[in-house]
């Protein structure tokens, strides 16, 4: 004849559901609370950039590569973080700040990135408000400047490239046309119109250097890099 084992006590039983239970919730609870955590840092991280970036306009967004995020945040340490901004130049033209952070690092309530690639846009309306109010400038579709005015009442077209020099942008005709006639863009009329247009960039954020810039849809757009970076 077979024996059963014998069912255990009703306590036991109840204890090993409860412990069952207890551990199951926790589990189900750990991502929540790991994104709880991460939002709570991106949150605070942004606050502090904005407080030590007086350029920026407003809170900036942050985002922070990393999963589990508490074990990154236990080593101090986060693989990539992302900050984007609204700020302003020296003369107050808006401009959009995008920066990716590489191996950021908190000590002591201090972070530090061991390098970032920098965006710096600057819409088309801001890039050209010094040339005056006739003048409108676009994307070519190629790379390149579109700028666009009214001459004597007909209208020049004139495709440009933007060029950095060391810590200068240069806006350099390439190509022109009057009421659809094409002229030379070397020509003494539009290179007066283009004399003293070159900006000298201010000291970026950071420690940031320029590296080169480009067109597109967007604005004028200034990439820039930099190596151990202090971020607050």
């Amino acid at each position: 004849m077979s024996r059963h084992p014998a069912p255990a006590p009703a306590p036991a039983r109840k204890r090993l559901l409860w412990i069952t239970v207890t551990t199951g919730a926790l589990i189900a609870l750990l991502p929540a609370a790991d994104r709880f955590a991460a939002v709570s840092a991106e949150h605070r991280l942004a606050d502090l950039i904005a407080g030590r970036q007086t350029a920026v306009v407003g809170t900036p967004q942050v985002s922070i590569d990393a999963f589990p995020f508490l074990l990154s945040a236990a080593e101090g340490s986060f693989s990539r973080v992302a900050v984007r901004a609204d700020a302003v130049t020296g003369r107050g033209r808006p401009v959009q700040a995008a920066v990716d952070l590489k191996d950021v690092s908190e000590h002591a309530g201090s972070y530090r990135a061991a390098s970032a690639d920098a965006r710096f846009t600057a819409p088309f309306s801001s890039f050209g408000a010094d040339s005056g109010p006739d003048l409108s400038l676009s994307d070519d579709g190629h790379g390149r400047l579109r700028v666009e005015r009214q001459v004597f009442g007909l209208p020049l077209t004139i495709t440009a490239e933007v060029r950095l020099s060391g810590r200068t942008v240069k806006v350099v005709p390439v190509a022109a046309s009057l009421a659809g006639r094409a002229v030379d863009p070397a020509g003494p009329r539009i290179q007066e119109a283009f004399a003293g247009q070159d900006r000298t960039l201010p000291k970026l954020p950071a420690g940031l250097d320029p590296r080169d810039v480009s067109v597109t849809a967007s604005g004028v757009v200034l990439h820039a890099h930099g190596d151990d970076i202090r971020l607050t």
